[in-house]
């Protein structure tokens, strides 16, 4: 793929950190739900090891909700690390981009579980 395709993940991780710092991000699978039921995410990342249960159930959200969803092709234990977190996170969601350009990094391809 080329790198227009398939977004370089230090600059994922990068954007991750922005995020962090100078947006909202929300952790967790539960709180992520909510987040989608109450229309305020912008932005869902899901690990490569999330449940399938769970995936299913966030991706049909976003659909109803039109909001992109994402694999982060890495395990939930380093999206954790990439969100600066010493644990492992399954889903998280993006509620304030701060600025970042973390939308038009993963949006720029078709997201979803296509590999």
């Amino acid at each position: 793929m080329t790198k227009s395709k398939k977004p370089e993940y230090s600059g994922v991780n990068r954007e991750l950190q922005k995020v962090m710092s100078e947006g909202k991000m929300i952790l967790g699978a539960r709180e992520t739900e909510k987040a989608l039921r109450r229309g305020e995410a912008k932005l869902v990342i899901h690990a490569s090891n999330c449940p399938h249960e769970l995936r299913a159930r966030l991706k049909k959200l976003c659909e109803d909700a039109d909001v992109p969803f994402h694999e982060y092709r890495a395990s939930s234990v380093e999206l954790g690390l990439a969100c600066g977190k010493p644990y492992s996170v399954a889903s998280l969601c993006v509620v304030d981009t701060g600025g970042t350009d973390i939308l038009r990094l993963l949006t720029s391809k078709v997201v979803g579980d296509e590999r």
